[in-house]
């Protein structure tokens, strides 16, 4: 399982870059935002009402670390995936609910990871991606 990457030039009057995700094997791509600094991915997917089928964000961190991440402020349930920097999937997040009150669930990605991609929930099972495929990314 392949995944592509491109990521456009960061548009002049937005925060975040933007690309598109490309899943070769399962035919799918989605649209993402790019939250590369520490402000964007501690703002991230919060106080959003919805997410469009074809769209995500993809969070890249400094470090591959155990990654935490929790879904305070965060409205709609998530898929989370955690990429390692050899652009393996190291842990799968199904259905990840909204924070409805503190105190919020920590979620870790049980694996050092350097990436993480939030989606839909549901986008996994409906795709059958799986921890054990080899990703493949390119940033422009």
């Amino acid at each position: 399982m392949l995944l592509a990457l491109s990521v456009q030039a960061q548009q002049p009057d937005a925060d975040f870059s933007y690309g598109q995700l490309v899943f070769p094997e399962q035919g799918v791509s989605i649209n993402i935002e790019v939250a590369k600094t520490r402000p964007q991915r501690s703002i991230g997917l919060m106080f959003r009402e919805s997410l469009a089928a074809d769209k995500g964000m993809l969070f890249i961190f400094e470090e591959e670390v155990i990654q935490r991440v929790w879904m305070k402020n965060t409205l709609i349930p998530l898929d989370i995936m955690f990429i390692s920097s050899d652009g393996k999937l190291v842990s799968l997040l199904s259905n990840v609910q909204p924070c409805r009150q503190p105190p919020c669930a920590i979620y870790n990605s049980h694996q050092p990871a350097k990436y993480m991609l939030e989606v839909n929930a549901g986008f996994i099972e409906r795709t059958g991606i799986t921890v054990t495929q080899k990703i493949r990314f390119s940033l422009f």
